[in-house]
């Protein structure tokens, strides 16, 4: 997962399967964040889809990519997700750090009532 705007990503991630992988684009959404296309490889065309998936983790937004290939191994599919990622680092630079964690703020304390009983030491009265 990489924490990058999603309006950052979206053109790189098309842009990646078309010239670095070649494939052919049939349909995108970018609200959506999904972009069908076909591959050519070995002689065949394979149809294959990219998914951009936003998580928040701990406040923040962090995007998940999630390739798939008909009838092609699992990792050929993680490979392209690889390939993609090393794109986005190379042309977006590295996602920006996680922010830190602030400690819980201690709610300030507040005075002890005095005590109702006598001080020790002083004798304590029976009557009402």
């Amino acid at each position: 997962m990489l924490s990058y705007q999603r309006d950052h990503v979206w053109p790189t991630a098309v842009r990646f399967l078309v010239v670095d992988e070649k494939a052919k684009v049939i349909d995108k959404d970018a609200d959506a964040g999904y972009v069908m296309f076909e591959l050519k490889e070995d002689g065949k065309t394979f149809r294959g889809s990219l998914e951009i998936i936003t998580v928040l983790i701990d406040g923040r937004t962090n995007l998940k990519f999630s390739i798939n290939l008909v009838d092609r191994p699992l990792w050929r599919e993680a490979g392209m997700v690889e390939r993609l990622e090393k794109k986005l680092r190379a042309e977006l630079g590295s996602p920006p750090p996680p922010p830190r964690k602030q400690p819980p703020k201690e709610e300030p304390k507040k005075d002890e009532p005095p005590a109702k009983d006598k001080p020790l030491g002083e004798p304590r009265s029976t009557t009402p």
